[in-house]
This record gives structure tokens, C-alpha cells and sequence, in this order.
């Protein structure tokens, strides 16, 4: 990892691999297997090098393209209004999206540990290392989304970069994970930190784009 020692990251190591992911709300995401070689990892750490800037170009595109701000991780667009963004930026295509649907009867660190499992599991590990970072961020998010006098979709952008099984090939995408406005209450009922068992029902929508590095 030494090519990228001095771009802004974090690294969490545990004795199965390690996680790499952006210092704040930006949600860009990077799982290294222990087991990894070492050719491999240097190509995955340039493309989560090369990711990193993508936030902010896709803040500026949504600025541009729907008059939004992007504050504290939280999105407001619909599908469409995401969508039209993503295909502005150079190298961005959108590829497919679905419904996903979570329910249970657990504390909320459950639920966010479940949830980022659920949008994290193709990358292959385990988010628990990485909880406290994921509750603070979303935390921070539902905050945001609470200050919001209108109601409206929402939701987080999720960058995940990977390498092509046996080529070492780095592949990046990322993932507009949204909510409809009838979401909101269950969205904001459930605190991050709280210890309380929520009871919970939430549909959400995970729209998928990929991105090649323009050369």
C-alpha cells in the first residue's frame, strides 16, 4: 500500500483481510483477503486510490445536473435525477437496479451491521470490523435527513472497488441506495447508537452503476 500511504483512508486489519475505506461519508469501500498477493493488492490500491476523487465529482454532478447539495452523505434525488447525474460523468454508466427488502427484531447495531453486509457482501468480508465507522456515518446521515423540512427520496452513495476473480483486473462501481419518502419514519426511528430492539420494515432500492477510469 505504500503507492497510496499519503491519500486521506483508513485501513481496519483483521486476521482474515483488511478494510480500506474513506475517511468520512464518503462511502468507498475496498476488502483485501489476507491471502491476497501482492501484485494484487497494488492494483486494487490504485483503483481505490483512483476512486476516492469520484465523491466529489459526483456531488459536483448532482449540483449541476438537480441544484442539490450533497450534506453530511445525504441524497436527495429520485432514480432518474441520480441516474441523469452518474451519466454525466465521464466513464459512469448505469447497469440495473432492485428492490431489496430488510424486516426483524434487533438493536440497531444489528441492523446497520446487517444492512452494510447486505451492500458490501460481493466485496467478501465481514463489516463488523468496521461498525463504529459505519454507525457514526450513517448516524451522521439520518441526522441530516431529520433537518430536512420537505419530504423526498433518499439515500447514500456506495463506492465499491474489487479485482476480477484470477485476472487482477480492478473493477469499480458504485451503488445509489435510496429510499422512498414513505421510508422516512422508519429510516429516522432507528438510532444508530441506541441499544433499544426496533421492530422494523424497510423497503429500499440499490440502482447500479459502473465506472471505468477514462484514459
Amino acid at each position: 500500500m505504500k503507492d497510496i500511504i499519503n491519500t486521506p483512508q483508513r485501513v481496519l486489519t483483521t486476521s482474515s483481510g483488511s478494510w480500506l475505506h474513506a475517511p468520512s461519508s464518503d462511502f468507498i469501500f475496498a476488502y483485501e483477503p489476507a491471502n491476497m498477493s501482492a501484485s494484487d493488492k497494488k492494483a486494487l490500491g490504485k483503483a481505490f486510490s483512483d476512486a476516492l476523487p469520484m465523491s466529489s465529482k459526483i456531488k459536483a454532478a448532482v449540483k449541476k445536473t438537480s441544484s442539490q447539495d450533497v450534506v453530511n452523505g445525504l441524497y436527495l434525488l429520485d432514480q432518474k435525477a441520480m441516474t441523469k447525474a452518474m451519466n454525466s460523468i465521464d466513464g459512469m454508466g448505469m447497469t440495473a437496479a432492485a428492490k431489496k427488502h430488510m424486516a426483524g427484531d434487533e438493536k440497531a447495531e444489528g441492523i446497520t451491521q446487517d444492512f452494510f453486509n447486505s451492500v458490501l457482501g460481493a466485496l467478501g468480508g465481514d463489516v463488523a470490523p468496521m461498525l463504529k465507522y459505519l454507525q457514526t456515518q450513517l448516524g451522521d446521515v439520518q441526522a441530516q435527513k431529520k433537518k430536512e423540512t420537505t419530504e423526498t427520496t433518499f439515500g447514500i452513495v456506495v463506492g465499491l472497488i474489487s479485482l476480477m476473480p484470477g485476472l487482477g483486473i480492478p473493477v469499480t462501481s458504485f451503488q445509489y441506495v435510496f429510499l422512498d419518502k414513505s421510508q422516512s419514519t422508519e429510516f429516522e426511528k432507528i438510532l444508530c447508537f441506541s441499544s433499544t430492539s426496533y421492530t422494523y420494515k424497510v423497503d429500499y432500492t440499490v440502482a447500479n452503476y459502473n465506472y471505468i477510469l477514462p484514459t
